[in-house]
């Protein structure tokens, strides 16, 4: 075997075949940092994307509701999450 192609010289299947690939590494490596996290902090990270997932889907798409749409208990939950999250990472915020 020689030596592995530059980008420049490979094909477009070749190329995309790299990138694929690249993408899947990529992707085990994040998933392996995720796992490394404490149980506490891997949870705090899945609940405040679920959280912020579900009021930017209400505020970003008019069919469902919009802005109007998130309520006080949607907001204060984000704001638990965030608060979680802040805690198990010792990240500072305004308080």
């Amino acid at each position: 075997m020689g030596r592995p192609k530059n980008i420049e010289n490979m094909s477009t299947d070749e190329r995309i075949e790299y990138y694929n690939k690249k993408r899947e590494q990529d992707a085990c490596e994040r998933l392996e940092a995720f796992n490394t996290l404490s149980d506490d902090q891997r949870q705090a990270v899945k609940d405040l994307y679920d959280k912020l997932d579900s009021v930017l889907d209400t505020v970003l798409y008019p069919e469902n509701g919009g802005i109007k749409y998130v309520s006080a208990f949607d907001l204060q939950e984000l704001a638990d999450a965030n608060d979680t999250l802040r805690f198990n990472f010792n990240l500072k915020g305004n308080g």
